[in-house]
């Protein structure tokens, strides 16, 4: 047990980044320091009680701290520090003794120890710090010899019988000491005589092998012999041979002088060729650059155009939902303006759509679509929460919307719910568009293999052709022209819809008959959540109860519709809002009054929604509110940025007023259960 302690302690500070070399050389310094410390505390406790001066002990144990001091610089990394620290205390205890006990209890003799010491604790490389290691014992001992000559402090008044005993407890430390550094010298010795026995080993296999390839070349060189004697036979006699082809081969050679003539006249013209392809090289070079230059500033106006429309947007659908689910206009508008309303409504969403798809395009010509993102969700409640969406608009239209879904489908699936509402979308607002007035529209969610699931959306529209059913999956294409001019539409919806299947790992396919509807089937892998504790909870159209009206929400918005709409909302579930009309005066009123909740645009005066978001991350008062970004920046790489700059949750404008109470919902709920465990606390 005390060898693997001591073991311990001469490895202090040895990390696998110290070569071997510097290793042995901290262990070195390790053992010196803690045996040291051990002798000093020996010699100390002898000498007090040999003296009856305990003011010699308590020096002593100062002593002992620094030795142990040099082992705490070694855990730290600090090497040559601690080389040089062991050579100043063993100099420091050596101009102690020295001036206290004199020049009679030989305690110089230990600088002649000390010489040695830096020749086996410093590595070559360490020249400069090897200097200063052996002038410190050699000037100790002339400071010494000063002191004894001049009388320039007086030593301690022993007998002589404490004088003898000083002198050979001192002299008995100093040949432990020196035989610490034999030894040591000795190890490093017999490491050397070692690395010196393998490698004359690997010599002497080496000299074995070299010896045994000279046989085998020897060996190989009389098989060479033997084989040039047949070689010699066989060229005399193909040499006859060859005199005979040579006069074939010279008219073969001028028959080639010929053919080089000609090859030269068509290298000339590959030549030519070789400039003018370079010459279409640089200009489809140039092309593609356009083309490139061209792509990236179609995106940038894509990207402005969207959060230019998607503002005003939102401000429309956010009013028509209003007017439509405010309970205080219910049996108050009549039913004409009601009907206006949802057509404004669903107008709305329709334009939506036109704008996702848009951009949905933009991204996958740039190369840049989503990652598909796998997440647990409840299947028939996502279905059934986007069939709602589209309700009203099939009630615009005196459409019925039917929803079937397979019971042998799991209760949860992994899946990018972004993906597959926008594949859902795209294919039933497209069913809606194309069926007549008293007709219905089924989505089926069905399993087909154990490893397969599948979305059927189907109308009861005019069809399509078969030889055109390819065209509809192309961007802007539709079956015919003149559907464009009595429905509408970009034709952009099923190509994004096929892209994104194919994304996920799956397809779409298409059935139809003219004048019997169509059929657009999605089929895609089906990966189960077999995590225990999930409960499917039954599906109603969602209803607001009110929120907490003890919480206190900010708003940080500019636009002074979006303000208007965002009170209307909050008031409808029972809240009064704090709204600040930029960034900056938002900032102050958080600080004022600690709202449980922040609501922000990311695009405001004085301060922008990042901005005032570093602001609030980095202030410890308000670093622990929750931040919703509610912005009509629309890509993806938008929204991540914004969540790595600390906002807990991004809502893309028009705000869905359901997805918005459920966020607000959540975090107002946080914030109670978090208030309740530090009550407990």
């Amino acid at each position: 047990m005390i060898s693997n302690r001591f073991n311990n302690i001469k490895k202090t500070g040895l990390t696998s980044l110290v070569k071997d070399d510097d290793a042995r050389k901290i262990m070195v310094v390790n053992s010196f320091s803690f045996l040291t410390a051990l002798l000093c505390t020996l010699c100390g406790v002898s000498l007090s009680v040999i003296s009856g001066h305990w003011i010699i002990l308590y020096t002593a144990l100062v002593f002992v701290a620094g030795f142990l001091s040099i082992l705490l610089l070694n855990k730290k990394g600090y090497y040559a520090l601690a080389k040089f620290g062991l050579l100043l205390v063993f100099c420091m205890v050596m101009l102690y003794y020295g001036a206290t006990f004199g020049e009679s209890t030989q305690v110089h003799f230990l600088g002649l120890f000390l010489i040695g010491v830096p020749l086996l604790i410093c590595s070559p490389r360490e020249k400069g710090l090897k200097c200063a290691c052996l002038a410190l014992p050699l000037m100790s001992i002339i400071l010494l010899e000063a002191n004894y000559y001049y009388d320039i402090f007086q030593p301690m008044e022993l007998t002589r019988s404490m004088t003898y005993a000083f002198r050979w407890l001192i002299m008995t430390v100093v040949v432990v000491l020196n035989g610490m550094v034999i030894s040591f010298h000795q190890i490093n010795i017999n490491s050397l005589l070692k690395a010196l026995n393998v490698r004359n080993q690997v010599l002497n296999n080496r000299n074995e092998d070299i010896a045994r390839k000279e046989r085998e070349l020897k060996e190989a060189y009389q098989e060479l012999a033997a084989y040039n004697e047949k070689l010699e036979r066989e060229v005399s006699k193909r040499t006859a041979e060859i005199n005979n082809n040579r006069i074939m081969l010279e008219d073969m050679l001028r028959n080639l002088q010929e053919s080089m003539t000609q090859l030269k006249k068509k290298d000339v013209q590959l030549e030519q060729y070789v400039a003018e392809l370079e010459t279409l090289k640089n200009s489809l070079t140039m092309a593609r650059d356009d083309a490139q230059n061209a792509n990236a500033a179609k995106s940038a106006f894509l990207r402005e155009i969207s959060h230019e429309i998607r503002n005003p947007l939102n401000a429309i659908i956010g009013i028509s939902y209003l007017l439509l689910n405010d309970q205080g206009n219910k049996n108050k508008i009549p039913r004409s303006i009601v009907n206006y309303i949802e057509n404004i409504y669903t107008s709305s969403h329709s334009l939506l759509e036109i704008i996702n798809n848009v951009l949905e395009l933009a991204k996958i010509e740039a190369g840049k679509t989503d990652d598909i993102r796998l997440e647990p969700f409840a299947l028939r409640d996502w279905v059934r929460s986007v069939t709602d969406i589209y309700q009203n608009a099939a009630r615009v239209k005196s459409v019925e919307i039917q929803l079937q879904v397979d019971p042998r489908l799991p209760a949860h699936i992994l899946g990018d719910r972004v993906h597959l509402t926008q594949v859902l979308n795209n294919l039933l607002a497209n069913a809606i568009k194309f069926t007549p007035a008293h007709k219905k529209v089924t989505i089926a969610c069905f399993r087909q293999e154990p490893q397969l699931w599948c979305i059927r959306v189907s109308d009861e529209g005019m069809g399509i052709e078969k030889e055109k059913q390819d065209l509809i999956f192309q961007p802007f294409e539709q079956a015919d022209k003149s559907i464009y001019h009595k429905f509408g539409g970009t034709g952009l919806g099923l190509a994004i819809t096929k892209r994104i299947a194919e994304l996920m790992g799956g397809e779409i396919e298409v059935y139809s008959e003219p004048g019997e509807g169509t059929s657009f089937t999605v089929t895609l892998p089906l990966k189960a959540d077999t995590r225990t504790g999930l409960q499917d909870k039954p599906h109603e159209r969602k209803q607001f109860s009110r929120l907490p009206d003890n919480k206190r929400i900010l708003l940080m918005e500019d636009s002074q519709i979006n303000q208007m709409i965002m009170e209307r909302f909050f008031s409808y579930v029972g809240m009064q809002i704090m709204i600040a009309d930029n960034g900056q005066d938002g900032i102050t009123m958080a600080r004022t009054q600690l709202p449980d909740l922040i609501i922000m645009d990311m695009h405001m005066p004085k301060l922008s929604g990042s901005e005032a978001l570093q602001i609030i991350r980095e202030d410890p008062l308000l670093q622990h509110i929750p931040v919703i970004a509610i912005s009509a920046d629309a890509f993806r790489e938008q929204q991540e940025a914004a969540l790595r700059a600390g906002v807990n949750e991004y809502l893309i404008k028009p705000v869905e007023f359901d997805r918005l109470y459920e966020v607000v919902d959540k975090y107002l709920h946080a914030a109670d259960q978090t208030l309740i465990a530090k009550a407990a606390v």
